[in-house]
Order: structure tokens, then C-alpha cells, then sequence
């Protein structure tokens, strides 16, 4: 109890600083606990204890965590308790997430939801969070479990997609495209981030499985639109025979797509992507995109904050609960 004073009362004094140290430290906002989506109780509602929930997210600009915040908040109103959404400005921004962490265990919430933007930079505030008496659950993108053990964090639950299984469904459904041959390409998303990672392998995975698939290249571009484009484009250039893509994400793909429209290869290439945010759902009625994966992010906050409120009511929670993933494709959109 005495670490627990000590802890919040220096975390006081970095809340103080934060909130002098200008006004970009989270989208929005002129500091990091000032952006606040909360979900007054539903009229019919369970009664429960009136829980604060914290759900930190990567970038709002991305519809995938617009979805995940909908799902924790609705369930939030289901369930009676206060869900406090906060998101960064964009997905590279390890520190703005940082300093949302500290700030929310100053502002002692009952839980933290984490999608961390960074899988290892993200452990050592949420062992502060921890030591602070706040249960934590990681949310989408896994924390680095070397990097956890080694700190001593321990996770309530993990509430998320199989990863490897995602990019192992592109592929394969990319590699039917083109009938099992054939010269491809990846944008990767932030290196080094497990879900990036995940999928990567699950691609690579899948071209294996094709012996005439050859991937002829590999570039990140960090989950960002702009950075895709301007990636894709120098591939092209670069490697024009190229077929295929996969994309590690919709707004990835979206760039791409944009590259492809102004070389004016878009009938050229078949491109498969990740998340089925509704821009993907549109370029797919459009026939620009031939399939996302869907993997449920309204779901995963729902199951988070259901998984909060059970652990804080005294109940039995899972330590690991896995969406379903999808292939949506023209066909599965027309059903």
C-alpha cells in the first residue's frame, strides 16, 4: 500500500508536467487524459459497481479502433459503467501512449484496455499500472512476452485475433487469386510490433505453401496510408512483373490502391488486405480491392470491458479470448 502512495503521488507530479508541455500530445486534445467518449448507464442497464474502464487505443484516425471504441462503449452502457476511450495521433507515437497510461493510473480508473502501438515500450508503464493495484487487459496488437516476464507484468487477459492465422487466410486467398503462381509483394505494417510480425509470417507462411508464388519484395509502411502509396509506388517502378500484394492493413491498402490508380495498374495486380474497415468494404464493391480480413474490433472491445467488469465483480476470466476471422470478399459483401 505504502509503493501504491509512493507511486500515485509521483505520478501526480508527472501528470502536472504533462499537462504543461503543449498541446500535441494526443489527437484532439490538449492533453492526454482530456479526449473523454464516456458511456452514461443505459436505462436498463445491470446493476453493477459504477467501474471506470480506461481503453487505450493506437490511432483514431484509423476506422479499426472507431469500431473497437463502438463496441467498448455500447458494452459499456450494457453493463453500467464508464468507459474512458483515448487514442493517439497516430500509430508511431509510443510516448503519447505512455503518457496516457501514467495519466490514467493518476487518475486511478479500475482497468486499462491496451492496444499498444509499440509491443515492448508499452510493458514498463503497465507495470506501473500493475504495482498500482490496476488490472490490465491487452487488447488486438500482443504485448512482448520475453519483455513482460522479464519486467514481471502479468495480463488479466488477452482479447484479440490469431495474427499468423489473419495473414495465413491472405495469403492463401491471394495465392488462389493467382492461381497458385506467380510474383508478389507485402507491405508490412511497424516492424517489430507483434501483430505486424503475426501477419507477416502467416503470409509468408501461405507462399510457401505455393511453390511457383515467389515474393519479390518486403517493405513496411508503418500501417499508413501516404506511407504505402509512396512505398507501392517506387515497388512498381522498381518491380514491375508483380501480381499480387498484400497489404497488413485496409488504410495500407487504400495507398496502394491509389499507387496502382496512377500507374494505372489497378486491372494488373490483385491486392488482398487486413481489417474491413468500410473504405475496404467500398473498393471491393468497386472491384479496385479483391478481399479484406475481417477480425471483429467491435467485438474485442465489447469482450475487454465484459472481461473487466467480471474480473472486477470477482469472477473467473478467460486468459485468452480469440475472435473470428473472416475472408470477405465481393461475394460474402453481395450476401
Amino acid at each position: 500500500m505504502v509503493r501504491r502512495v509512493i507511486l500515485l503521488s509521483a505520478l501526480c507530479a508527472l501528470a502536472v508536467g504533462l499537462a504543461s508541455c503543449g498541446q500535441s500530445k494526443v489527437e484532439d486534445t490538449a492533453d492526454p487524459v482530456a479526449k473523454t467518449a464516456t458511456a452514461p448507464p443505459a436505462s436498463d442497464a445491470k446493476e453493477s459497481p459504477s467501474y471506470r474502464i480506461a481503453l487505450v487505443m493506437k490511432a483514431g484516425s484509423n476506422p479499426f479502433f472507431a469500431a473497437m471504441e463502438a463496441g467498448a462503449v455500447e458494452a459499456g452502457k450494457e453493463l453500467g459503467v464508464e468507459v474512458l476511450p483515448r487514442t493517439i495521433t497516430d500509430e508511431s507515437q509510443d510516448q503519447q501512449q505512455i503518457d496516457i497510461v501514467d495519466a490514467m493510473i493518476v487518475d486511478q480508473v479500475d482497468a486499462i484496455l491496451i492496444a499498444p502501438a509499440n509491443s515492448k515500450s508499452l510493458v514498463q508503464p503497465l507495470l506501473r499500472a500493475q504495482e498500482a493495484g490496476i488490472p490490465i487487459i491487452n487488447v488486438d496488437n500482443r504485448l512482448d512476452g520475453a519483455a513482460m516476464e522479464q519486467a514481471g507484468l502479468k495480463l488479466l487477459a488477452y482479447i484479440g485475433a490469431d495474427n499468423e492465422a489473419g495473414g495465413l487466410l491472405a495469403g492463401r486467398h491471394l495465392c488462389e487469386l493467382l492461381g497458385g503462381a506467380g510474383k508478389v509483394a507485402m507491405l508490412e505494417g511497424r516492424r517489430g510490433v507483434d501483430n505486424a510480425e503475426a501477419r507477416k509470417r502467416g503470409f509468408e507462411a501461405a507462399c510457401a505453401e505455393n511453390p511457383d508464388i515467389q515474393i519479390v519484395v518486403s517493405e513496411a509502411a508503418d500501417w499508413e496510408l501516404q506511407i504505402a502509396q509512396d512505398k507501392f509506388a517506387g515497388i512498381m517502378v522498381a518491380h514491375p512483373e508483380i501480381q499480387g500484394l498484400f497489404c497488413a492493413n485496409d488504410n495500407m491498402a487504400l495507398g496502394a490502391l491509389a499507387a496502382m490508380d496512377e500507374a494505372g495498374k489497378l486491372a494488373d495486380i490483385k491486392v488482398v488486405s487486413y481489417d474491413n474497415i468500410q473504405a475496404a468494404q467500398d473498393a471491393i464493391k468497386a472491384g479496385r480491392l479483391a478481399a479484406t480480413i475481417e477480425q471483429n474490433p467491435g467485438q474485442m472491445g465489447a469482450e475487454a470491458v465484459r472481461a473487466a467488469v467480471a474480473h472486477l465483480n470477482g469472477e473467473a476470466v478467460e486468459a485468452e479470448i480469440l475472435v473470428a476471422l473472416e475472408v470477405i470478399t465481393a461475394e460474402s459483401l453481395a450476401d
